[in-house]
């Protein structure tokens, strides 16, 4: 008996089925006003690339976010306008 070989072979490449994945990392914490607690994820997400971080209760004084550097873009809301120093 001798082997048997299968010969057809699919050359349309026109149905090309490529599947892209992208990922987000996306880090929430509650910061409780702290400023300590402001450098240590300052910290974090320099080691750590963060693509989307949600913050609550950010270190603010004179109604200004105080200690996340002008390279990050910030988006606030709440009760009072916050600015970005």
């Amino acid at each position: 008996m001798g082997a048997t070989y299968n010969t057809n072979t699919n050359t349309n490449t026109s149905h090309c089925n490529i599947t892209y994945s992208t990922q987000i990392k996306c880090l929430q914490t509650n910061l409780q006003h702290s400023r300590a607690a402001t450098n240590n994820l300052m910290k974090i997400i320099d080691e750590d690339v963060t693509d989307v971080l949600c913050i609550q209760e950010t270190y603010i004084i004179h109604n200004k976010i105080l200690g996340i550097p002008r390279k990050h873009k910030i988006f606030a809301s709440g009760r009072e306008d916050t600015e970005q120093s």
